[in-house]
C-alpha cells in the first residue's frame, strides 16, 4: 500500500505544461546546449547542464512556471543592477551549487535569464570570473 502518490517526473510536467512554457524551455535548452562542452541529464525533478563535472544551471518547473537555477552567487555585481531579481537559494542543501534561482514567467525573463545563462558559462567553461 502506497502512503504517498509518486511525484511526476520533469518530462511529463512539461508535456503537460501550456505552449508558452514549451516555448520558454526550448530557447532556454537551446541557449546552454550552445556551448560545445556543456552536456544536459534530465531527472525526475530537473535538468542539468554540466561541463564536466561542474554544474552550470538547472531548470524545473514549479506550478506554470519555470525557475532557472544558476552556478552564480546571488549577490555578484551583475545581479545587482536591478533588472534581475534573483533569488537565494543557497540555504537549500538541494540548490547549494546552483545558489541563483531566476523565475521565467515572461519572454522579458528569458531574454534577461540568457544573458545568465551566458555569464554563468563564462564563468565556469573559461575560469574567467568578472
Amino acid at each position: 500500500m502506497l502512503k504517498y502518490a509518486r511525484r511526476a517526473s520533469f518530462a511529463s510536467r512539461l508535456e503537460k505544461a501550456d505552449a508558452q512554457t514549451k516555448e520558454y524551455f526550448e530557447e532556454l535548452n537551446q541557449e546552454f546546449l550552445s556551448y560545445a562542452s556543456v552536456k544536459a541529464r534530465t531527472s525526475l525533478r530537473c535538468v542539468t547542464y554540466r561541463h564536466g563535472s561542474e554544474i552550470i544551471g538547472k531548470i524545473a518547473l514549479g506550478g506554470k512556471s519555470l525557475k532557472l537555477y544558476l552556478a552564480i552567487d546571488p549577490k555578484a555585481k551583475m545581479l545587482e543592477e536591478g533588472k534581475y531579481h534573483p533569488r537565494n537559494m543557497s540555504r537549500t542543501l538541494a540548490y547549494k551549487d546552483v545558489p541563483t534561482m531566476l523565475p521565467i514567467k515572461s519572454e522579458l525573463a528569458v531574454r534577461k535569464a540568457k544573458v545568465a545563462i551566458q555569464y554563468a558559462a563564462i564563468r565556469i567553461i573559461y575560469k574567467f570570473d568578472t
